[in-house]
């Protein structure tokens, strides 16, 4: 989330909204974050507390993992347009005001609640010394486990702090080439890599256990950035050919070729066992970037460029305001279900009251509480270092 529009009135309760030039990515926003949240509450319920769960159920929700990926694309496209359209304007110096936004942005919020945790909980031997890594955003690098670290959900934040780190080298290489096929060639084969490499590494580890591949895989920087990429190659499509791809999106024909084979990639990504245990890992090599970014990719083009009740609903004011307090659910949701939910389910679980309403009731329960606690964060936290921001910009 980059962009903020200044509030109406400067009342100091109202919202500074995101950016409305993409208002359906709002709503798509806010459907990432409820797959999100609705994974981590099966995670926590059903996986570290033993709270009892339909099994099939829970390999369900657990399945509906890629609502993350869908944040980091959405991030590239949006620091990708910003980025394009900046040095397209107004040239490289840009890069430093695009990192004083970001830093403005992103660590304030990041930082009190992460020391606010850590100020609050009895901390182990090993969440103490891994506690200046979760501050300098290298959550990613650890090995995530509940009691190594405070705030192990901050792995995505790290990953996109770091690959930022080198988006202006991106920048640099595509700028320094002279035709706008050679851009797109470039990033493309760039998102490729990320499943070589993720190749590479399930070749040469094959003795690993599932949850050491996974941490190796799934979190770092190095197997993870195509998701990103797939971003601003979609931000750098919409830049050089929005015209001609609006035009060619008329067709239904044409739409009903992109809405195919994203309906194939979902098929895909919720049977994870389709060719047998023994391909599991294979899958997950081909899930965690590929498939997600060839799923989206299609989907964000529609709603860019086609007018539908899809995105008309998407666009909806109120998912706007929701978004605008996204990065805040993400920061605290987990300590929501923590601490006040999970106490409240076990409870219920002990007196026999069916999951079939615990858990759908637990999951608008911690989307509440989390708006709640991100709208305060938001005020007191956001709003006043945005404030700053605006004003070093300058």
């Amino acid at each position: 989330m980059v962009g903020v529009e200044r509030s109406r009135g400067g009342r100091w309760w109202a919202l500074d909204l995101l950016d409305n030039r993409f208002p359906a990515l709002h709503g798509l926003r806010v459907l990432a974050i409820l797959t999100v949240v609705q994974f981590h509450l099966t995670w926590i319920y059903g996986g570290e507390e033993k709270i009892p769960i339909d099994l099939d159920f829970m390999t369900t929700s657990l399945t509906v993992f890629f609502g993350m990926d869908l944040f980091f694309m959405l991030s590239g496209f949006l620091i990708g347009s910003i980025l394009l359209r900046s040095l397209e304007t107004q040239g490289s110096q840009q890069v430093g005001r695009f990192y004083l936004r970001r830093a403005f942005r992103t660590f304030p919020p990041y930082y009190f609640v992460l020391t606010l945790l850590a100020l609050t909980t009895v901390l182990t031997q090993a969440q103490r010394q891994n506690l200046p890594y979760e501050y300098l955003y290298a959550t990613n690098f650890l090995w995530i486990r509940a009691n190594e670290v405070v705030m192990g959900w901050g792995w995505s934040l790290g990953l996109e702090e770091q690959f930022y780190l080198g988006v202006p080298l991106l920048f640099f290489l595509l700028y320094r080439m002279r035709t706008a096929r050679a851009r797109f060639v470039l990033l493309a084969a760039l998102w490729f890599s990320g499943l070589l490499v993720r190749v590479g590494i399930h070749l040469s580890h094959l003795q690993w256990s599932d949850d050491d591949f996974r941490r190796a895989v799934y979190f770092r920087t190095y197997t993870r950035y195509d998701t990103l990429i797939a971003g601003i190659l979609l931000a750098y499509v919409h830049q050089e050919w929005r015209e001609p791809v609006t035009r060619w999106l008329k067709d239904p024909f044409h739409r009903a070729l992109l809405v195919v084979p994203s309906l194939g990639c979902l098929w895909l990504l919720m049977r994870p066992l389709l060719f047998g245990k023994e391909y599991e890992r294979l899958m997950q090599v081909a899930s965690w970037g590929t498939l997600t970014t060839l799923m989206y990719f299609p989907w964000l083009l529609l709603l860019l460029y086609t007018d539908s009740w899809i995105s008309r609903t998407l666009s909806h004011p109120l998912f706007r305001k929701i978004a605008t307090l996204g990065y805040g659910v993400y920061l605290v949701h987990i300590p929501v279900l923590n601490r006040v939910l999970v106490p409240i389910a076990w409870a219920l679980a002990r007196r026999h009251v069916p999951m079939a309403i615990v858990w759908p009731a637990s999951l608008v329960a911690v989307m509440l509480l989390s708006l709640g606690f991100a709208y305060v964060l938001h005020l007191l936290i956001e709003k006043p270092s945005m404030w700053v921001r605006q004003k070093l910009a300058a």
